[in-house]
């Protein structure tokens, strides 16, 4: 990518009657144009990594570290715009942050959290690397690092993938050896992340176990450390010093009865994939320890059914768990989506708006009452449900996609072009993202209101890179 520095010079001359002056200096110049190293740097790294990387694109594990991650930075005063996290679909314990705010976290490291106070510790830790400047401390170091070729042997080298071919496991190894930061960086990104976590509503402490849980990973995987730890080194004496750090704070809260579900919720839906077995993850009630009742074992059985598209035991646990307890709205949304994807629409209607009824708090009921709109025709009526479950979970791709199919319907092809842009976004798809909002500057009155907002999310792509 071209970067161009814009240096302006600016020149002023004085004249005056009956006096000689002599030229003057110049004025000095005004700063150039700054540029973001760090961004430009990163957008080559995500340009590669939406090539070699498969990424989880589940509303509601997006929404939830979109969540946490932005209550991290509003919390330290950064604008949230500028960061991305992104959940990569590998079961391997690893996270990493690259120049510009992109996150790394996978889902292997994921499933082995057992709270939203450690997926915080992580996350500002992450944070703290980018917003110190980690990355730039040797310039050497960074100058060696080919970042658009990082992102296609990061996966192979620190997985331990791929290992046939010689060349790719020396570059991986180097690549590696780049990324990992010193002590020193470590040790400070740990200091800060426990600082920003002191301003949010989630406990430091979280860090401290998540470093226990990757000693504990580590013991029994026959002394080989997780990827995390090649990039992330001096696990022993960081859990020390932050066990020291936050020696002052009460421990942290218990979790209530809600807030566990809610969190054995996230962690069903990443364990969906195919790689579990649901009688394992939802083992017999008396070998359960957890706090869950009947209901709700029925109901996360249901949710993993659902995830992995076996709809008919889905359906048989949605049912079993709301004979157990009829007032959940969460258990009637969830069950609607199940009747749509049977094509049950009637069905699907009726506990939807059942859902809306208990409690009207959630995107997936409004989501299928639209598409229901839109099979009868009535595409106007549709759109108002599609803006409900947008502000519910706006980062769901599907909202905008069904946007776009009821302004095609409607024949108004200028939305239709911007929220199929929208939709192509949130899908990790920024070239189409913006072959379809280009698509749709080109049909507007140019200055108008709708030719900014089409220009305005035009830009924002070319400067995120996503």
């Amino acid at each position: 990518m071209r970067i161009l520095t814009i240096i302006i010079f600016v020149f002023t001359f004085f004249g005056c009657t009956g006096a000689r002056h002599s030229e003057l200096e110049p004025e000095p110049p005004p700063p150039p144009v700054r540029v973001d190293h760090g961004k430009e740097l990163g957008k080559q790294f995500i340009k590669a990594a939406l090539k070699e990387y498969r990424f989880v694109k589940d509303p509601e594990i997006v929404r939830l570290v979109n969540r946490v991650g932005k209550e991290i930075l509003t919390a330290i005063g950064e604008d949230p715009a500028r960061y991305h996290f992104l959940v990569v679909q590998q079961n391997q314990l690893n996270a990493f942050a690259i120049p510009g705010g992109y996150i790394f976290l996978f889902d292997g490291l994921l499933k082995k959290l057992d709270s939203l106070d450690s997926l915080a510790g992580v996350m500002a830790h992450e944070i703290a690397h980018v917003q110190k400047n980690h990355f730039f401390k040797d310039a050497k170091k960074i100058n060696a690092i080919n970042l658009a070729t990082m992102a296609s042997i990061i996966l192979a080298g620190l997985a331990g993938e791929g290992q046939g071919a010689t060349g790719t496991i020396a570059i991986a190894a180097n690549v590696s050896l780049q990324l990992k930061f010193s002590r020193e960086n470590e040790e400070e990104a740990d200091l800060h992340a426990v600082r920003y976590l002191r301003r949010t509503p989630y406990h430091p402490s979280g860090l401290s176990t998540f470093f226990n849980t990757l000693s504990f990973y580590q013991r029994f995987t026959s002394g080989v450390p997780p990827p995390y730890l090649s990039t992330h080194p001096g696990l022993g004496e960081r859990r020390l010093m932050v066990d020291l750090l936050i020696q002052d704070l009460p421990p942290p809260a218990l979790l209530s009865d809600a807030a566990q579900v809610d969190w054995k919720r996230i962690n069903t839906i990443l364990r969906a994939d195919g790689t579990e077995a649901i009688d394992t993850l939802f083992p017999k009630a008396q070998e359960d320890e957890s706090v869950l009742d009947e209901a709700q074992r029925y109901y996360l059985r249901g949710l993993f059914a659902l995830k992995s598209g076996a709809m008919q035991e889905a359906l048989l646990a949605y049912q079993e768990a709301i004979q157990r307890n009829p007032d959940q709205s969460l258990y009637y949304g969830d069950l609607a989506q199940v009747y749509m994807r049977l094509q049950r629409v009637e069905e699907a209607k009726t506990a939807a708006l059942k859902s809306i009824q208990l409690a009207d708090n959630q995107a997936a009921p409004h989501l299928v009452l639209g598409m229901i709109l839109q099979i009868e025709g009535a595409h106007q009526s549709a759109l108002d449900h599609f803006e409900i479950a947008r502000k519910r979970g706006p980062e769901n791709p599907i909202v905008y996609y069904q946007f776009a199919r009821s302004y095609h319907a409607l024949s108004k092809t200028v939305m239709e072009q911007f929220y199929l842009g929208r939709y192509h976004r949130f899908n990790l798809e920024p070239d189409k993202a913006l072959s379809a909002l280009q698509k749709g500057l080109g049909m507007v009155i140019k200055g108008s209101l709708m030719a900014q907002t089409l220009q305005n999310e035009i830009d924002d792509i070319r400067r995120e890179g996503l």
